[in-house]
């Protein structure tokens, strides 16, 4: 057996002719249509006379094992018989966007990592520009939903995007669950709440109402849009950013204590925590057994912070038990009253969210759904 294997593009109407990789390392796969034909852009009548193949051009497609991967085609231009000019038009395909430099599945796979950060950080990882990565947030704002392909939708998210960090400028990208992970139906300019109004209503009637939850985060505009035009539908606040509130909550409180061993303690008793802010992240099981001693070291000094991390790591486990909704409020309930017995004031305001988000946050617990579909899209490349 050697060490080959074989992927498939999954892009239809097209035949691999070459692969190779150029000077950057990128793999750079030549392929060719197998459609013959297709619709004159001046009379749209279907026209198979082949006139040429246009220059190539290259096309980023999904990368393979973290390695950009773009692919080289020459499209066909077919002459018109029935126009008194006899124009040409240039063949497209379906899984792609003329005059777009990304295949649609790449352009999908970018705008879900958008979801949580920002357009600077998404292209600096992807080691592309910030306007390329707007410019897809363009085109998609700019399209049209076809709700013809769509017999019933269910379960929808709505997540923002951030164009910049530390700013309020954000966009918001639909999506909805799918056999193969999630599909992007829409990309909205803004946030505001007219409009997610304005789209929700746009979408036909018969189809609305066949949407069972929403699934979001704990913006209002967001969550009024939702309750105006869906009534019907169950509003889940995702786990993403319940988990992230209260885990900056425990955050926090590492931040003050940390703050305050480094006054009190000596310097080779507080050289002895240096490090564990990653250790102290991490999930219990997760930690190496270095890590467990730092954090023993740390919580020795801040039996404090030992508790705010207990109390994290509980609604946590709370979070990935197999409760029902009414088991979950009451479980959440009683970890609410071992935080109030802590007096750790940093998870006050979680306290607070709690109280004002209950219904909607256990509604997580009817069947796991996250916005964005998190779990999914976080777990592939």
């Amino acid at each position: 057996m050697d060490n080959s294997i074989r992927i498939p593009l999954n892009l239809p109407d097209i035949r691999v002719l070459e692969l190779s990789k150029t000077e950057r390392g990128d793999w750079l796969i030549k392929i060719e249509s197998t459609l013959q034909g297709t619709t004159c852009h001046q009379c749209g009548r279907e026209i198979t006379d082949l006139h040429c193949h246009d220059q190539p051009f290259r096309i980023r497609h999904l990368p393979l094992f973290e390695v950009p991967v773009y692919l080289e085609i020459r499209p066909k231009r077919y002459r018109c018989k029935y126009c008194d000019d006899h124009p040409t038009t240039t063949q497209h395909l379906e899984w792609h966007e003329p005059r777009s430099p990304n295949t649609k599945a790449y352009e999908r796979w970018l705008l879900r990592i958008l979801i949580n950060s920002t357009v600077s950080d998404v292209a600096r990882k992807l080691g592309v520009s910030e306007d390329i990565v707007s410019g897809i947030i363009d085109r998609w704002i700019a399209a049209q939903v076809d709700w013809s392909e769509y017999a019933d939708l269910k379960v929808m998210g709505m997540d923002e995007i951030s164009l910049k960090r530390g700013h309020r400028d954000f966009v918001v990208l639909i999506t909805i669950p799918t056999t193969d992970g999630v599909d992007i139906l829409a990309v909205l300019a803004d946030r505001k709440q007219q409009t997610v109004a304005n789209f929700l209503q746009s979408i036909p009637i018969d189809l609305r109402q066949t949407i069972e939850r929403v699934c979001t985060d704990m913006y209002q505009g967001f969550v009024s849009a939702v309750r105006e035009q869906l009534p019907q539908a169950k509003i889940v606040i995702d786990r993403f950013h319940v988990t992230k509130a209260y885990r900056n909550c425990a955050d926090t409180v590492r931040k003050r204590e940390v703050k305050r061993l480094r006054r009190e303690l000596s310097k080779q008793e507080y050289d002895s925590i240096k490090g564990a802010m990653w250790p102290f992240r991490k999930r219990p099981e997760n930690l190496k057994e270095s890590e467990q001693q730092l954090l023993e070291r740390l919580f020795a000094y801040s039996p404090q912070l030992k508790q705010a991390y207990n109390l994290r790591e509980k609604l946590t486990q709370i979070f990935e038990g197999r409760y029902t909704k009414h088991g979950a409020k009451c479980a959440i309930r009683a970890w609410c009253k071992q935080v109030l017995k802590s007096d750790i004031k940093e998870f006050d305001c979680f306290l607070t969210t709690i109280n004002n988000w209950m219904d909607e946050m256990t509604n997580y617990f009817l069947e796991g759904w996250t916005s964005g579909f998190v779990e999914y899209w976080m777990s592939t490349p």
